[in-house]
């Protein structure tokens, strides 16, 4: 087809001539005017069609989406990295000593999984991490799900390979190619492969536990410290399998009170992904208030009460996992920044816009 043009008109005039640059490192710098370069427009669409076939998933799946809250009483992973919400004339807004920001919506969709067995959100989390690597920012998006009348950990695993799977599978479509291209002119690397390349590639991604993968690595001549997997540790357990890889029951004491233990380990799950290593983590449920209780530090019952009650009023077994909306775009993508999987990233020291 071909047009004939026989009037001009300017709609927006550009007083300071600007050029959108290709540079990733430049554009970064300028969030309210890098949708107007192309490489970076193509990854806000591919971002939109993650989100968009997420919900499909889980819609096709018989799951609730539930808006968590914004604001809590509770930092769910007990990390000590949460942003403290405090009204600017009023430090006692809320009646709490300290109020939060989310790390995550888990416990909120706990107590929901006793009337709908099958929930899920997708809400923005909160880190206050004082990190300036490629791999974390401030504020990022979490895909979350929690399943009612889960008893095995491999049950979980099942859901978050289909769901990848799933994603894989959208952004293989001949419909997109032109965006994966143009994204990867400015903010993709090739330095591996991509997870949508690796769902291609194999039949089911592989299932070890902690100690078996430890038992892997030390076969390359690779050390693990008593505290855990490293990123470094993570990438070559994908690299020597050649393919995503979920580790499951982990030490106990490496990981949050919240979960379900069977003996010294936690019956719990990461999935280690290309690109990125941990992409999701999940775990059954610790159903026992009382053991809830006693493992709590004294400083988080009081904000915890009612996660307690929760356990205490019929709840049934259950389980879930998150995942992190921005290492699954750098992942699927090899995009090489986290920063540039969103279009206004907030890190330590930088929050423009």
């Amino acid at each position: 087809m071909e047009f004939q043009a026989t009037k001009c008109e300017v709609v927006g005039k550009n007083d300071k001539n600007f050029i959108p640059k290709t540079d990733a490192d430049q554009l970064r710098g300028i969030p309210h005017l890098r949708p107007k370069a192309e490489t970076f427009a193509a990854l806000l669409k591919l971002r939109s069609q993650i989100n968009s076939c997420s919900h499909e998933f889980f819609g096709n799946s018989g799951c609730v989406h539930v808006d968590t809250p914004m604001i809590s009483v509770n930092d769910c992973e007990g990390a000590g990295e949460a942003f403290v919400v405090k009204a600017q004339k009023d430090d006692d807004f809320f009646g709490y000593t300290d109020v939060f920001l989310p790390v995550s919506g888990q416990l909120h969709l706990e107590s929901i999984v006793g009337s709908i067995p099958r929930v899920y959100t997708m809400g923005t989390a909160f880190r206050a991490e004082k990190s300036l690597s490629r791999q974390h920012m401030a504020e990022f998006r979490m895909l979350e799900a929690e399943f009612g009348f889960v008893n095995t950990v491999d049950e979980l695993c099942d859901v978050v390979e289909d769901y990848l799977r799933f994603v894989a599978k959208r952004l293989s479509s001949e419909s997109l190619r032109n965006e994966i291209e143009k994204a990867a002119e400015g903010y993709t690397s090739k330095d591996s492969k991509s997870l949508v390349e690796m769902c291609a590639n194999v039949s089911r991604f592989p299932r070890l536990t902690y100690d078996e993968a430890i038992q892997v690595l030390a076969e390359k001549d690779v050390k693990v410290p008593r505290d855990g997997f490293k990123k470094a540790h993570e990438l070559k357990l994908v690299e020597i399998l050649d393919s995503p890889v979920f580790v499951t029951h982990f030490p106990a004491d490496q990981k949050p009170f919240y979960m379900k233990r069977e003996g010294d380990k936690a019956a719990c799950f990461d999935l280690l992904a290309p690109f990125v290593g941990e992409l999701a983590g999940g775990s059954l449920r610790e159903n026992d208030a009382n053991l809830l209780e006693e493992r709590l530090p004294s400083e988080a019952t009081a904000n915890l009460d009612w996660y307690l009650e929760l356990k205490r009023c019929g709840q049934p077994p259950s389980g879930g996992f998150g995942i992190g909306v921005e290492r699954l775009i750098q992942a699927c993508l090899r995009v090489v920044n986290i920063k540039d999987t969103v279009a206004f990233p907030r890190w330590f020291k930088h929050c423009k816009c």
